[in-house]
């Protein structure tokens, strides 16, 4: 009897086994079909923190609900002060431009710009102190001594912006980050547009190295990275490289000696290391030695696949992670309310 139950305890325990590693081997066995094109999303980066923002509305009207001086319009004046942080954000990013400007007259001109857009957005929104006028109805003493509900409708807006966006990018999807197709590889972003690299110039694929003649060796096994000729960057990456691309995008970039490492990886891909770097070496190897084609969107007869999708997988810490800021919102509501003290 004792034999029996051992050995349905073990035909259990090897029917999980397989079924694991039939999941984890999957993506193998479909990388391992280079005629496919292989699509790179941030679908699932951007609804992964829809809870976040979820919870930042749950806070947000926690703080409405139970702030003083309610008499005041705080969800107008929240939307003057997003609209200012919205306003120093862009002189950031302008300043920044203007640091990575070579021309004098660019910098001077952005400078410029910035303090004019100052000062019209300020007579806008606030006008001369003590003003009557229709643009001059949010006295500067509502800016500076704003009511408490005003940041909970801070948190309102941007959770639910927030939400609003992630939700319409999953419906209606941006264009991949990067795509893999029989031709070569795809990368597209608003700072960077419609760079291709076919397989033919690509001249190994690894770990981002950035290891300096003398020094000790730094490899980066997380980031892959595909090694172009400096000429071939200097003809067809370089010209594409927008001046108002954000700060840190030059890392993407590093030199090697005659060469060029330009990073694949993006912390929005949430991909394991494998399913990023094993389709772009099967389809390097693959294509390598062919003759240069255009880019085109893969074979007709292969099929696509996507990763770094979000879907809904049914699983207890997935369902727990969205329906707990709905309970807290109810709870926030009606405890407003006074259902507690009933």
């Amino acid at each position: 009897m004792l034999d029996i139950i051992t050995s349905q305890g073990e035909c259990c325990v090897g029917k999980v086994l397989r079924t694991v590693i039939d999941q984890e081997m999957s993506m193998s066995d479909q990388s391992a079909d280079v005629s496919s094109l292989v699509e790179y999303r941030r679908d699932k980066w951007l609804l992964d923190r829809v809870p976040w923002a979820m919870w930042f509305c749950v806070a947000g009207t926690a703080v409405v609900l139970h702030a003083g001086d309610r008499g005041r319009n705080g969800a107008a004046l929240a939307i003057v002060y997003l609209a200012l942080l919205g306003l120093a954000f862009a002189g950031w990013a302008a300043s920044t431009l203007i640091a990575r400007s070579t021309s004098l007259l660019a910098g001077l001109i952005l400078g410029v710009a910035i303090v004019m857009l100052v000062v019209v957005v300020t007579i806008l929104v606030a006008g001369t102190v003590g003003s009557n006028r229709w643009y001059g109805r949010l006295l500067w003493s509502g800016l500076v001594h704003p009511p408490p509900n005003v940041f909970g409708w801070m948190l309102i807006y941007l959770g639910c912006g927030y939400i609003a966006y992630a939700l319409f990018r999953h419906h209606y999807r941006e264009r991949p980050i990067v795509q893999l197709s029989q031709s070569g590889v795809s990368f597209n972003r608003p700072w960077l547009r419609d760079l291709f690299i076919p397989w033919q110039d690509i001249q190994a694929v690894g770990d981002l190295d950035i290891s300096r003649p003398g020094g000790p060796p730094a490899t980066y096994p997380g980031a892959t990275v595909v090694v172009v000729t400096n000429n071939f960057y200097a003809r067809n990456i370089a010209p594409k490289r927008s001046f108002l691309a954000p700060p840190g995008t030059e890392a993407m970039f590093q030199p090697k000696g005659a060469m060029m490492q330009v990073v694949l990886t993006s912390p929005e891909l949430v991909v394991t290391p494998n399913e990023f770097r094993a389709p772009i070496e099967a389809r390097w190897r693959a294509f390598r030695d062919r003759s240069v084609s255009v880019p085109q969107a893969g074979d007709p007869s292969g099929k696509c696949i996507a990763l770094g999708t979000w879907s809904f997988d049914g699983s207890w810490w997935q369902v727990i992670h969205f329906l707990a800021p709905l309970v807290a919102a109810a709870a926030v509501v009606l405890h407003a309310r006074g259902f507690w003290q009933m």
